[in-house]
């Protein structure tokens, strides 16, 4: 918390020991620790006028932590962690009707409390990021520096903001960026080829696919980052300003548009251009890759392409080397498993073309790191394991467990490197049984490592054992510290044996729930959306709309809204991908026939 004069943090994101704590804890404490330093700028110096502008500090400090960060260790590639992790993630909320504006109406306190989310500080920072970009780095600093000069010491709101990056700039800011701000939602660029020309049209992006005249009123400012083989026909400052443009003359043996994915909008290729561009990676950056990925993802959700077209994208990634673009590959996969969840032969299916995707590049890695090895070289050697033995790698399985039971008995604790503490902890509570569970559980009660309890409650949420889940609830609502509660929420709630069961749990303790986590709202409001978003059925949206529908939900309506968005886009979703899905795994052998 960014107190004037007195910052606190929790202990996970604050301390580290370079002989024990997971290497991508560093990651987390250097990005917490600027973000709270930068709101003694933006939020403690200058404050917004009132909460409707909240994105001037919480936007601010999350687009600040991460230039510091990447100030400090180039080598990390901090952007495109952050348009893995912090921009897929504000599109994911703001391709819902139930989203808000940047700039949002704030009735009381309660209102206060919904709005710390990834909209103000994700879609918030985005939008800094895209305009920092259009008018140069120097430039945008410039006048952020004035603007905190003019109001030091004192409240502002957005528009003396855009007035000192006008008078900066000489730009109309507030023309260009106010549609961002007040309205809701992000466009999708469809783009059509013919002969050496392309056009471009925009449209709003909704994720249940089903925009109408009234969702799509808005006409975005948006930098194309448009970018070709040649010279003459290098463009990376145009912007489209229009709802349709068409560009002349250009080389389309290569084109990208977005360039390093600096515009807050996803980008719909012609299908076979999607393909062509999985084949010309040498020419995309780790950045570029990301956001092909997360769009065609994106895409196969609201219907505007298919879950196939996006297999078919990532199938030519099985050489791919940047931990970065796995962790959005496997991501975007795991969220399609989310999607078809309960439908065990298609299931099944996309568990052999994860392992098929994956196997040599986790052979290629081997358990063991090298001596220096890099951040994001341990972050991929961690992710593949677990990735392969979650989807039933026999070896990686087998390797799992016997340095597991070696770890667990105490006979050799260094078998398990502290960077794969995550990954063989999930992979043997998942394929294991009461046994392993009980064993973690007490390394969970005895942990002394700064980030051992967090490590160890999450790969317990884990287990497919139905009465483990139960034993996990009594141990997340009664021995876990109520900050760390949707932790162990989170695990469940990923875990397809144990979803149901954690929303019966909820329903049938939620006024003790309630009663323990409302002194926070915020608490119990990111329990409920981490707990309920990821079902696929339409009925049991509809149980959990009626269970709330008589209730006091102030505090955590705007959720409630979510959750109902989001289970309505992936019910769609599955519906209307399965039969080509289907089809297309039979073809590349992915699910067998049935035998007569």
């Amino acid at each position: 918390m960014e107190n004037w004069g007195l910052i606190t943090y929790r202990t996970t994101a604050l301390l580290f020991d370079e002989q024990a704590s997971d290497s991508r804890y560093k990651n987390r404490i250097a990005y917490v620790v600027a973000h709270e330093l930068a709101h003694q700028w933006f939020g403690n110096l200058v404050t917004m006028d009132w909460w409707n502008e909240l994105w001037l500090n919480e936007g601010f400090a999350t687009w600040v932590g991460w230039l510091a960060t990447d100030y400090l260790h180039p080598d990390w590639h901090v952007w495109p962690q952050f348009i893995s992790e912090g921009m897929q993630t504000a599109f994911t909320l703001d391709s819902l009707r139930s989203t808000h504006p940047i700039e949002v109406c704030v009735r009381d306190v309660l209102d206060v409390d919904q709005i710390f989310d990834s909209i103000s500080y994700l879609k918030g920072s985005s939008v800094i990021r895209m305009l920092a970009s259009h008018l140069g780095q120097d430039t945008f600093l410039k006048g952020v520096g004035a603007y905190l000069k003019a109001h030091a010491y004192g409240n502002a709101k957005t528009c003396d903001l855009w007035a000192s990056l006008s008078q900066e700039s000489g730009q109309d800011i507030s023309h260009l960026m106010d549609p961002w701000i007040r309205n809701i939602g992000f466009p999708v660029l469809a783009v059509s080829e013919d002969h050496n020309k392309i056009t471009v049209k925009q449209s709003r992006y909704l994720s249940t696919g089903d925009v109408k005249t009234h969702d799509d009123r808005t006409t975005w400012w948006v930098p194309l980052g448009l970018e070709t083989n040649s010279r003459n026909t290098k463009v990376t400052s145009v912007a489209l300003t229009s709802k349709e443009e068409t560009f002349n003359e250009l080389d389309l043996s290569f084109y990208k548009l977005n360039k390093e994915y600096r515009g807050f909008y996803r980008t719909k290729y012609p299908p076979a251009r999607l393909m062509m561009l999985s084949r010309q990676d040498d020419q995309l950056s780790v950045s570029e890759k990301i956001g092909l990925v997360g769009d065609a993802a994106a895409l196969a959700v609201s219907g505007e392409s298919s879950t196939v077209g996006l297999l078919g994208f990532v199938e030519n990634f099985q050489s791919e080397k940047n931990y970065l673009v796995w962790s959005q590959i496997i991501g975007s996969l795991g969220n399609v498993k989310t999607a078809f969840c309960g439908d065990r032969p298609v299931i099944k299916s996309l568990k052999r073309f994860i392992l098929r995707l994956v196997s040599s590049a986790v052979d290629e890695l081997g358990w063991e790191p090298s001596p220096n090895e890099d951040i994001l070289k341990s972050q991929l050697r961690a992710l593949l394991i677990q990735t392969a033995g979650s989807n039933g790698h026999k070896l990686v399985v087998k390797e799992a467990k016997r340095r597991f039971d070696l770890y667990m008995s105490g006979q050799d604790k260094t078998t398990i490197h502290q960077n794969l503490r995550s990954a063989i902890f999930g992979v043997a509570i998942q394929k294991g049984g009461k046994l392993e569970y009980e064993a973690l559980k007490n390394e969970w009660k005895s942990a002394v490592s700064i980030d051992g309890k967090e490590i160890a409650l999450r790969a317990l949420g884990r287990t497919r054992i139905p009465e483990l889940h139960d034993d996990y609830l009594k141990l997340l609502f009664s021995e876990v510290a109520t900050q760390d509660i949707h932790t162990g929420a989170m695990a469940l709630s990923t875990n397809p044996k144990a979803r149901l069961t954690l929303w019966n749990y909820i329903k049938s303790n939620f006024d003790e729930i309630k009663g323990k986590l409302s002194q926070n709202m915020i608490v119990l409001d990111r329990l409920l959306r981490i707990s309920l978003m990821k079902f696929n059925e339409k009925t049991i949206e509809r149980k959990i709309r009626e269970f709330f529908i008589n209730k006091d939900n102030r505090g955590y309506d705007r959720t409630l809204g979510i959750i109902s968005d989001t289970i309505t886009a992936r019910a769609a979703y599955k519906e209307r991908d399965t039969t080509n899905l289907i089809e297309w795994l039979k073809c590349r052998s992915y699910m067998p026939e049935e035998k007569a």
